[in-house]
């Protein structure tokens, strides 16, 4: 019937994407663990590696294949090249210059990248209070930007500008995966992502190899990319890209939100990262912004 309300999401869905924030906000910790003895293009690549070899497998191994046409490959190559290589270039070389509580709060600004990005290609309407939420939500971001150098963890500005970057990367992936995700199924598409994220990734860590060398890792740099592959990238973006086949881009993007909170207690127990009084003020107009950004204007009565 024409004009019906769209189905409910199943709560499957929204305990998927719970699931996802805690899988993810723990990356945060892992990559500067691992960063003690591999240099941040090589995590890359040996993650997405050992994913994609689980995941391919995994997709083999199923009772029922799924035909790969020419045009969906092409679609899947891009997805894994902004989502995995642009993204973790950026994320990575991003966290050996920041701490990881920095850069679990700016990767929070991916809804309000969402919404510009949506925006921008498919016009949907975005309402005034939406808008103010982008602006307060940069405005905090350039606040802790400047404020980075002054806390603990080696939080510098640059390092904070790369990770918004991967903000960035992580919108164009929400709303490209939401657009493959409704006839894909999550492992699929979780594959192949890998897959190609790996490819892409093999030059760029080669050529970093050749620049500056390869350390002798230890062991808590191994568990770590261990914990990057199959938790970050083999159970969180599963469940990332379940959750996308019910739930809308934004609402997705939202759960973003719950990561930082997980990532800084990580950061604080782990690492021993402390926020000064001025990034916890700025974090929390970043998250404050995030928030309006994604409050819809309630439905006129009648």
């Amino acid at each position: 019937m024409n004009g019906s309300p769209a189905p409910r999401p199943p709560a499957k869905a929204y305990v998927a994407l719970v699931a996802m924030t805690i899988a993810f906000g723990g990356t945060f910790v892992a990559t500067k663990v691992a960063l003690r003895g591999f240099e941040p293009l090589l995590i890359a690549f040996v993650r997405f590696a050992i994913a994609g070899a689980i995941l391919w497998l995994a997709w083999r191994w199923r009772g029922e294949r799924e035909a790969v046409t020419r045009g969906e490959l092409r679609r899947l190559a891009l997805l894994g090249f902004v989502s995995l290589t642009v993204y973790f270039t950026f994320e990575n070389l991003g966290i050996a210059h920041t701490s990881a509580s920095d850069a679990a709060i700016l990767i929070a600004t991916v809804p309000v990248f969402v919404l510009i990005v949506n925006a921008a290609t498919v016009r949907e309407e975005t309402s005034s209070r939406q808008w103010l939420g982008v602006a307060l939500s940069f405005a905090g971001v350039v606040a802790l930007a400047l404020l980075g150098g002054r806390g603990v963890g080696g939080a510098t500005p640059a390092g904070d500008l790369l990770v918004l970057g991967a903000s960035l990367a992580g919108a164009v992936y929400t709303v490209m995966a939401r657009r493959l995700l409704v006839t894909r199924s999550a492992l699929f598409v979780t594959a192949f992502q890998n897959l190609f994220g790996a490819l892409f990734m093999a030059p760029l860590a080669a050529l970093e190899a050749a620049t500056v060398g390869v350390r002798t890792p230890t062991a808590a740099a191994v568990t770590a990319v261990l914990y990057l592959a199959l938790l970050g990238s083999v159970v969180a973006y599963l469940l990332l890209n379940y959750g996308l086949r019910f739930v809308s881009a934004g609402r997705a993007a939202a759960f973003t939100n719950v990561i930082p909170v997980i990532a800084v207690g990580a950061a604080f127990v782990v690492l021993g990262e402390r926020f000064t009084a001025g990034q916890a003020l700025a974090a929390v107009v970043v998250l404050a912004g995030v928030f309006l950004a994604n409050r819809t204007a309630p439905a006129p009565a009648g």
